[in-house]
């Protein structure tokens, strides 16, 4: 630890860059009551638009492990001269041959 403070004492913090407002934090009586009338009124608010956002990520998360899994079967099923077959086509292929 003693180190890390020595180092830390070289460190010259003028450079830096300096904190961000954090205004954006403050909010008046006026900014509250236009929040209540379009949250009231159906207008969508930030907080509407990141659950949608959270939405299609889970969308999008559910759709990368379906393909995930389909690339795992491929890569582990069986091929022949025609190429890979898949479950689903076996079972296919079979039920239509037996008609």
């Amino acid at each position: 630890m003693n180190a890390a403070l020595k180092v830390a004492g070289d460190i010259d913090f003028s450079r830096c860059p300096e904190e961000e407002p954090d205004t954006w934090l403050d909010i008046d009586a006026e900014n509250f009551d236009s929040m209540l009338k379009n949250m009231a009124s159906g207008q969508p608010s930030p907080m509407d638009v990141d659950q949608k956002e959270d939405q299609l990520a889970q969308n999008q998360a559910s759709k990368l492990k379906s393909l995930a899994q389909k690339v795992e079967e491929f890569v582990e099923g069986e091929g022949d001269i025609e190429g890979a077959r898949f479950e689903e086509y076996v079972i296919w292929n079979y039920s239509s041959t037996i008609r």
